[in-house]
C-alpha cells in the first residue's frame, strides 16, 4: 500500500457515486475512516454497507452541500463517530450543459451552489474543525479542466470550477499557518461508465480523446492516485497549487499544429 491513511477521519462529498466514490474507497482501503457525504441515499447507503462488509469504517451522510446546516451537521456526525477531520475532498457536482443563452436561473444557481458554494461551505465547516484540532489537515476540492480551458455549453461549469482554483489558493494563504493545506485535483475527461448516473455520449468522449496527447480517457483510479498523493505527508509541503491529471489535455492545443512559415529575414542558408 503506498500510503497509509491508519488514524486519519476523511470527508468526501459526492463519494456515493463516480469518481468520488472511488477516492474514497481508496481512502478506507488505505485505513482511513472515512464519511460519504452525499444526497443519493440509495447509492449512499449501498456503498457504505458494501464497504463496511469489507471490514472497512464508513458512514453514510445525507448532505446537501448547498446547506451549511446540513454540512454543518456532518462534520458534527463525523466528529461524534470517529473523533476528528483530518481531510476534506469536495467532489460533488452536478451537470448542465447548455449556451449560456440558454441557462435558466436556476440551472445556473444548481451549478455554481453544488460546486463552488459547496465548496466554501465544506471548507469553512472541516477548517474550523481543524484548526481546534490544532494538528494541521488537508483541503481537496476537486476540479476540472474547464478551470482554465472554456469549452462550449460549460458555462457555469467552468465559472465554478475556475473559482475554486481561486478560493483554494485564498485558503493555503489564509490556512497555512494552521498547517492545513489546500489544493485542486482537476481530473481531464474520465470513463465512469457504470460508477454514475450519468455519464458523456461516446461521440463527446471520441471528439474529446482527440486533443488529449495521451490518446485516452482518464480512469478514476488514476485520479484517486493524484488525491491520495496531495492527502499524504508525501505532500506535506504542496499547498494552494492545481493539478491537472487529464493526460496532457490541459497543456495546450492538439489541434493547432504551426501552420506558418517562418520569416526568417535572411538569418536561415538558403537550400542548396
Amino acid at each position: 500500500m503506498p500510503f497509509d491513511f491508519t488514524g486519519k477521519v476523511a470527508i468526501v462529498s459526492g463519494a456515493a457515486s463516480g469518481i468520488s466514490r472511488v477516492i474514497l474507497t481508496r481512502l478506507a482501503e488505505a485505513g482511513a475512516q472515512t464519511v460519504i457525504a452525499d444526497i443519493d441515499d440509495e447509492w449512499g447507503a449501498s456503498t457504505a454497507d458494501d464497504l463496511t462488509a469489507r471490514g472497512l469504517e464508513t458512514i453514510y451522510s445525507r448532505t446537501d452541500v448547498r446547506d451549511s446546516s446540513q454540512v454543518n451537521r456532518t462534520v458534527a456526525a463525523t466528529v461524534a463517530r470517529f473523533g476528528r477531520v483530518d481531510i476534506l475532498v469536495h467532489g460533488a457536482g452536478v451537470g448542465v450543459h447548455k449556451d449560456i443563452v440558454d441557462l435558466s436561473d436556476d440551472e445556473w444557481d444548481l451549478q455554481i451552489d453544488v460546486q463552488l458554494r459547496g465548496a466554501f461551505l465544506l471548507s469553512r465547516a472541516a477548517a474550523n474543525q481543524m484548526i481546534a484540532q490544532g494538528e494541521g489537515g488537508r483541503l481537496i476540492l476537486i476540479g476540472s479542466t474547464s478551470g482554465n480551458n472554456a469549452r462550449p455549453k460549460s458555462g457555469p461549469h467552468a465559472a465554478s470550477k475556475a473559482a475554486e482554483i481561486q478560493l483554494s489558493r485564498v485558503m493555503a494563504l489564509e490556512l497555512g499557518r494552521h498547517g492545513i493545506t489546500s489544493n485542486v485535483v482537476s481530473p481531464g475527461l474520465t470513463n465512469i461508465a457504470e460508477i454514475s448516473r450519468s455519464s458523456q455520449s461516446p461521440e463527446y468522449q471520441k471528439v474529446f480523446v482527440t486533443q488529449v496527447p495521451l490518446g485516452r480517457l482518464g480512469t478514476p483510479d488514476e485520479i484517486a492516485d493524484a488525491v491520495l498523493f496531495i492527502a499524504s505527508d508525501q505532500a506535506r509541503f504542496i499547498t494552494g497549487q492545481t493539478l491537472y491529471v487529464d493526460g496532457g489535455y490541459s497543456a495546450g492545443k492538439l489541434a493547432v499544429d504551426g501552420p506558418h512559415r517562418p520569416a526568417d529575414h535572411g538569418q536561415l542558408d538558403a537550400p542548396a
